[in-house]
């Protein structure tokens, strides 16, 4: 049987007002540094020192910081109307599961919703997996997109047969989306000339014309809230 993208042991920490309120302090600190030139593995480490964070919570520290102020605003949704967009696939299906199942998700300070799956090399299918998929076919055809490519990172365990599973979700619901599995994705996104979906903060802080599909889903399609920690500062679109 396939397992939910659920809450792991450990999460109770996120919700109990103090601990958060020492991460959120946590991510401040780290933000300030980052955005002063300090490098993201000496300044995570510093300030987890500081407040005794646990490896999840630092994971999420990672996450919900800020480095560059001065990235592209995100596109607001009306912007992708007749666009094409260039989709970091496992980075937003990861998202749309655990918003599903029920786990962490962070607002980040940058205003991108994240998960913090810790998902490398890996990938399992969860019982969220098509439902996450069925939710992006409803974004596209809702925004009016034009057209969407999901991209793949190849070496990542049964990236074929998720492929797989967008195409047949896009001949099944007449969607105009497709997906491949490709190596060196992330450099293939940063070259993309149209829209990128993605909250990798690597990928957006190169330039990219950008958008957080996985946000916009959680606040307009699911059926219910996720468990979110807010760090947002209020992102503006454009």
């Amino acid at each position: 049987m396939r397992k939910s993208r659920g809450l792991a042991p450990e999460d109770s920490r996120f919700f109990d007002k103090e601990n958060l309120a020492r991460l959120k302090e946590a991510v401040a600190d780290l933000s300030w540094l980052l955005q002063r030139g300090y490098s993201q593995k000496a300044a995570t480490e510093l300030v987890g020192n500081r407040y005794q964070l646990t490896q999840r919570e630092r994971h999420a520290l990672i996450h919900a910081a800020w480095k560059h102020k001065s990235r592209n605003l995100p596109l607001a949704p009306e912007a992708l109307e007749g666009r094409k967009l260039c989709i970091d696939g496992f980075n937003l299906l990861i998202t749309l599961e655990t918003a599903l199942g029920g786990g962490i998700l962070i607002k980040a300070q940058d205003g991108c919703y994240r998960d913090i799956a810790n998902v490398h090399g890996s990938y399992s299918f969860r019982k969220e997996t098509e439902k996450a998929v069925k939710l992006v076919a409803e974004a596209i055809r809702e925004l009016g997109v034009k057209e969407a490519l999901w991209y793949f990172d190849r070496p990542v365990s049964n990236s074929g047969r998720i492929a797989h599973l967008v195409n047949e979700t896009a001949e099944k619901t007449g969607v105009p989306m497709r997906a491949e599995t490709a190596d060196q994705v992330d450099a293939k996104l940063k070259a993309c000339e149209d829209v990128v979906v993605t909250a990798d903060a690597v990928i957006l802080d190169s330039g990219v014309e950008w958008f957080d599909l996985a946000g916009w889903i959680i606040e307009n399609l699911l059926p219910k809230p996720p468990s979110l920690l807010d760090f947002s500062d209020g992102t503006k679109r454009r």
